[in-house]
């Protein structure tokens, strides 16, 4: 334990970077607002301290299938010279990394943010065979985590019964304070005021909605002027080449790979929010960060009519649900919305106040503390009534 502090916890991440949202804006933040002294191990660091907490480098290597192995004896021995009371974990990387920390008596709470069980099918893992068995192998050892280590966390709720023993359900509720919204708050609004302006911040994937998004924004366009702003990483080079030859692309304003407080101010100045996502792997059961962001701000979105995304909320609802792959219920949706301000303004307040009063982080924070104090303390966590 550091001197002043109520305790050292090290989040070993090395294949995010140090902005990462869940791990180090809610997470990290949360435990160093508490008094606990947080560093921040990443794939690389170009700043040594971030929100008052340490950041380090850890590095890592290409590939998917192998890369755990390869790297988890280096990690483990990183790890050990950071004398941490916990070490907070994330992704299938790093299974075996906590398994070996608790063999040698370390306190692990393991993060994973996806399920396993079916994500690896989108992945671009050669040969194509390899992926159920790579799926069904994490999903074992990560039920294999949850009898071994303190806790592991989810976002999904059929994940707590899919792996059993220590394992509690953490969604990725939106942060409604902090440094981070301070940022956003204080960045000037840009509005474009003769034209409506849709808003996508993400993964770019054809599995994320880029052709429906694309094809959509060209319609639009044929009966107002409309531009669609998107923030984040194509998948591949090949990918945005294609996307870029789109003839709805003229309309998108790309701004790639931004800040957390750039992407929500994008979001805070859109009209309409878009989430259209395809039925595939475990997107139909996420906890989708970007649809709650929408809400944080007032924002009304169109997103894939999964029921799991659907909004309890005793006022209504905050956005518009479509079939994803039916670009003509999509455009209906939207061009009513764009269409309607009144309708905007009173779906945007129902999810705001979704947000801020039923659906955020606080409201996760305090049994994420009580996790890792019973980690640190080497006691079973509470589970929530």
């Amino acid at each position: 334990m550091t001197g002043g502090s109520v305790g050292k916890i090290v989040f070993f991440m090395p294949l995010d970077e140090h902005e990462q949202v869940r791990a180090v804006h809610k997470q990290a933040w949360t435990l160093s607002s508490a008094g606990y002294d947080v560093e921040i191990a990443v794939k690389a660091a170009p700043v040594n301290e971030y929100l008052g907490m340490k950041v380090s480098a850890v590095g890592s290597s290409k590939g998917y299938v192998l890369r755990p192995l390869l790297n988890s004896r280096r990690w483990f021995r990183i790890c050990l010279s950071k004398q941490a009371d916990v070490f907070v974990l994330r992704n299938p990387d790093c299974i075996f990394l906590a398994l070996i920390l608790t063999m040698a008596g370390q306190n692990v709470v393991y993060d994973s943010q996806e399920d396993f069980s079916r994500r690896p099918l989108l992945r671009d893992i050669r040969p194509a065979f390899l992926k159920p068995i790579i799926a069904q192998t994490l999903t074992f050892l990560e039920r294999l985590l949850a009898r071994r280590v303190a806790a592991v966390l989810v976002t999904q709720a059929q994940q707590v019964q899919q792996l059993g023993g220590r394992t509690f359900l953490q969604p990725n509720a939106p942060l409604i304070d902090g440094p981070i919204l301070d940022a956003t708050r204080n960045m000037p609004r840009v509005v474009a005021p003769d034209r409506d302006t849709l808003i996508y911040v993400g993964g770019i994937t054809e599995y994320r909605g880029i052709w429906q998004m694309l094809d959509i924004v060209e319609r639009i366009n044929m009966a107002r002027p409309c531009t669609l702003k998107i923030a984040g990483r194509f998948a591949d080079a090949d990918l945005q080449r294609k996307a870029k030859d789109h003839p709805g692309w003229r309309y998108v304003d790309y701004v790639g790979m931004v800040s957390h407080a750039e992407s929500l101010s994008l979001i805070r100045d859109a009209d309409v929010g878009l989430a259209l996502l395809m039925p595939v792997a475990d997107y139909p059961t996420s906890s989708i960060t970007k649809l709650y962001e929408y809400m944080t701000f007032g924002i009304p979105f169109v997103a894939s009519d999964f029921p799991a995304w659907r909004v309890a909320s005793a006022r209504g609802v905050p956005g518009i649900y479509v079939d994803p792959q039916s670009p003509y219920e999509s455009l209906e949706a939207i061009t009513r919305l764009l269409e309607d301000p009144e309708l905007r303004r009173s779906m945007g307040e129902i999810g705001a106040e979704y947000i801020a009063n039923e659906f955020n982080w606080n409201k996760y924070a305090t049994p994420f503390l009580e996790i890792i104090a019973a980690a640190q303390n080497r006691v079973s966590p509470a589970r929530p009534v």
